[in-house]
């Protein structure tokens, strides 16, 4: 038996650092989340209640865009400002049907099995109960509930309570278009082919010459497939707490963070005053680990708060043209260059962006929305596409193939499976769909 010695190296990565890179990683409310939970472990902690009524002046900044539209509750009624629209005067599609039916004569019963349908509209508008189900839960005979949901299918939005697409489709048809029946046997039997651009299969099969097909075709394109889609739904409303909040001066930009949202932690005095004063040596051992937690969370947070300003001053410096402009003036920027210029780890970077937003006099907008690499290539790339597909023979339309040979023809080198992805980014149909005849 020989014995040997080797000598090895090994990265030990401590339970403190991993704390450390998920407190990091977190959003506002994760946070919050996980310091509230910390308290009711941790005796020495305690988290400030919140005031009874949070209040932010945020005067200075507007928000144009709809996302925000539903950003803070604000003390101030001016229905102009944007940021201070109460989300509970959002028109819901439930509320939309209800206060539809007080035009019309219905007994109670009636109402209520009305009103049971319309809470239980999925937020498309489509309805995924069975009446068989809805009869038993309204304690209703069947025939009362079909003859509801068909009054409610009279209802706007046209479509409104259609158990699937060619149903919703051929509700809006019977309402708007009663006369073609060409347009309601396509949406009744045929969306598939019509799907597929199939049009010529489609005439023989139902026996119409093919300017009748795409007149038909051109009518079903021309429906909403999905009606309650325009309406807000208070069930999957979210509320956007930015990590970093930019406010423009006169001539400069200051980036803040928005700390508010979480409780101040502060030490419990009773459990202070015993881990000095105890007898006990196990009760001072856990109290003096519990205090050393609370140390090391409160460094962990405020490095955290640290390491998101410095890179929020950053992204302000390097895209100031953004900031002054709006969307649509980006550079490009990485990553990797923020970690070098901030002198930290990449994947430090990559935890600090994770699920956090920034906001500014142009909305609310998540930290990895600034960072692009290669954008104008992409961009200039993704042009190109479109306008080789906007000047091709409609009658021949361009393969993904047949567009990334052209475009090698001027020197862009682009594979058919990436043009296949920036053609579905631009919202464009493949050659089949884009054929006309």
């Amino acid at each position: 038996m020989e014995l040997q010695m080797k000598t090895s190296q090994k990265l030990g990565v401590s339970q403190r650092m991993i704390e450390s890179s998920e407190i990091l990683q977190m959003n506002l409310d994760e946070l919050h989340q996980y310091l509230e939970n910390l308290s009711l472990e941790n005796p020495l902690m305690e988290l400030e209640p919140p005031p009874a009524e949070q209040k932010y002046d945020i005067r200075r900044i507007s928000a144009p865009d709809e996302q925000n539209r539903v950003y803070e509750r604000q003390d101030r009624k001016d229905s102009q400002d944007l940021w201070n629209l109460n989300t509970k005067n959002t028109e819901t599609l439930s509320d939309s049907l209800i206060s539809q039916l007080g035009g019309l004569k219905l007994t109670h019963a009636e109402r209520r099995i009305l009103e049971y349908i319309i809470l239980n509209l999925e937020p498309s508008g489509y309805l995924g109960m069975e009446l068989q189900d809805i009869a038993e839960a309204v304690e209703a005979p069947l025939e009362e509930v079909t003859k509801m949901l068909q009054l409610l299918q009279t209802m706007e939005p046209d479509g409104i309570g259609a158990r699937s697409l060619p149903e919703c489709l051929c509700i809006q048809l019977q309402k708007n278009h009663p006369e073609d029946e060409t347009a309601l046997a396509i949406a009744r039997e045929y969306l598939e082919m019509l799907g597929k651009n199939q049009l010529p299969a489609l005439a023989k099969k139902l026996h119409r010459p093919l300017d009748e097909i795409l007149r038909a075709c051109r009518v079903i394109r021309s429906l909403n497939p999905r009606p309650g889609a325009s309406f807000g739904d208070r069930r999957y409303m979210q509320y956007i707490h930015p990590e970093l909040v930019v406010v423009k001066f006169q001539g400069y930009y200051d980036i803040l963070l928005n700390d508010a949202a979480l409780p101040p932690i502060r030490f419990n005095s009773f459990y202070l005053d015993m881990l000095q004063n105890h007898d006990s040596g196990e009760v001072t051992s856990y109290l003096s680990e519990k205090k050393k937690q609370l140390d090391w969370i409160t460094q962990c947070m405020e490095q955290r708060n640290k390491t998101l300003l410095s890179l929020g001053r950053l992204i302000v410096q390097k895209q100031q043209s953004f900031f002054q402009n709006g969307p649509g003036y980006l550079t490009s920027f990485s990553q990797a260059e923020a970690a070098a210029i901030l002198n930290i780890h990449e994947s430090t970077v990559s935890r600090a962006v994770k699920d956090k937003f920034l906001q500014c006099s142009f909305g609310i907008f998540p930290l990895g929305y600034f960072f692009v690499q290669g954008m104008e290539e992409k961009d200039r790339i993704k042009r190109r596409i479109r306008e080789l597909i906007e000047t091709e023979d409609k009658k021949h339309p361009l393969s993904d193939q047949k567009i990334s040979d052209r475009l090698a023809e001027e020197e862009l080198s682009v594979s058919k499976r990436l043009v296949t992805k920036y053609r579905n980014e631009l919202g464009i149909r493949e050659a089949a769909g884009r054929k006309e005849f």
